[in-house]
């Protein structure tokens, strides 16, 4: 999209309700001149009819400058992190109440509990003229806000996962007989779980990450979280938490399940922007072309074999089968 056609969707959005959605790629060319009175904007983009959020909130102008709005309305039957949904909100209200009192820059303007969803919002001031500058400032804002929340989260997840780990005896065979374990078991769930503890042990190996959580869903597909406080400078400009999802599958793994991964990502509140899909008995060629249909988007999804996790465990550097991975999809 370029400015021409965002200041055409701007100017369409004027005297309606409907929010202009525009990528953040184009915010850089509109000011603040370029904006309706009363027109809100998200920053996203639509695909097949579906809009994807880069941000939970909109722009707005006002008088002579662009704001902000934050807004999370957001219900407990998808909140899976650690600690409860109005423990992490109400961690995040107490917050901006803080900042609003200490840099008068921010507003709550609603907070609602009705026991299933929860709406919060608040203002974001910025002296920014440009949609990109005020867009940047308004994000980071965000971040911070939210940063005592993650932290909570990311440290009861840790040790959630710790005592998990302890009362199913985590840790306690050694990587060779895991790799067996993942090739041999009897049964799926015997696999998968075997896995599971393999991969996991993998990313605890690597300098600066750290698995706070392991989630089993019903379908046995397996998601890692994995805190990113790498001092490597490739994963060093990635997002905080990246994600890992493990396929023991007879079959290969198809274009399907990297599409879903990748919504698994997004649905990370805009904190993930590094995925890690490993997949036993390797990937079908559907996979190498979604990859390439995506490759101009921000976030990345890392395919890694069963081959590639054995020579990790053969070789002792699963930091560089990562590395490689990462390279090998970014240079494609």
């Amino acid at each position: 999209m370029n400015a021409a056609e965002a200041k055409a969707i701007l100017q369409d959005a004027s005297g309606t309700d409907e929010p202009a959605v525009l990528p953040k790629s184009v915010l850089h060319e509109l000011t603040v001149a370029d904006v309706p009175d009363y027109v809100h904007i998200q920053v996203g983009q639509v695909k097949d009819n579906v809009i994807h959020l880069d941000w939970e909130g909109f722009l707005f102008k006002d008088d002579t400058h662009i704001h902000g709005e934050a807004e999370y309305v957001w219900t407990r039957k998808y909140w899976y992190a650690p600690i409860g949904l109005e423990h992490y909100l109400d961690l995040v209200r107490r917050a901006v109440e803080v900042r609003a009192r200490d840099h008068g820059d921010v507003e709550l303007t609603q907070y609602d509990d009705d026991g299933a969803y929860i709406h919060l919002a608040f203002t974001i001031s910025c002296n920014e003229t440009n949609l990109a500058k005020a867009y940047l400032h308004i994000h980071r804002i965000c971040r911070e806000l939210e940063g005592t929340a993650e932290s909570v989260t990311d440290h009861i997840g840790k040790q959630l996962a710790d005592v998990a780990g302890r009362l199913s005896g985590w840790g306690s065979e050694s990587l060779d007989t895991l790799v067996d374990a993942v090739e041999k078991a009897s049964s799926p769930d015997q696999r998968g779980r075997s896995l599971e503890e393999l991969v996991s042990r993998l990313f605890e190996s690597v300098p600066g990450f750290t698995v706070t959580s392991r989630i089993r869903t019903a379908t046995e597909e397996i998601d890692i979280s994995v805190l990113n406080d790498s001092p490597d400078p490739r994963f060093r400009r990635e997002s905080a938490i990246l994600l890992a999802e493990c396929k023991n599958w007879s079959a290969k793994c198809g274009k399907d399940e990297l599409v879903l991964f990748k919504e698994k990502l997004a649905n990370r509140s805009g904190r993930c922007s590094l995925g890690f899909l490993v997949s036993w008995n390797g990937f079908a060629r559907t996979v190498t072309k979604e990859l390439l249909r995506g490759s101009r988007e921000q976030m990345l999804v890392v395919p890694i074999t069963g081959k590639e996790i054995r020579t990790a465990v053969l070789n002792g550097n699963f930091l560089h089968i990562l590395i490689a991975s990462w390279e090998n999809v970014v240079n494609t």
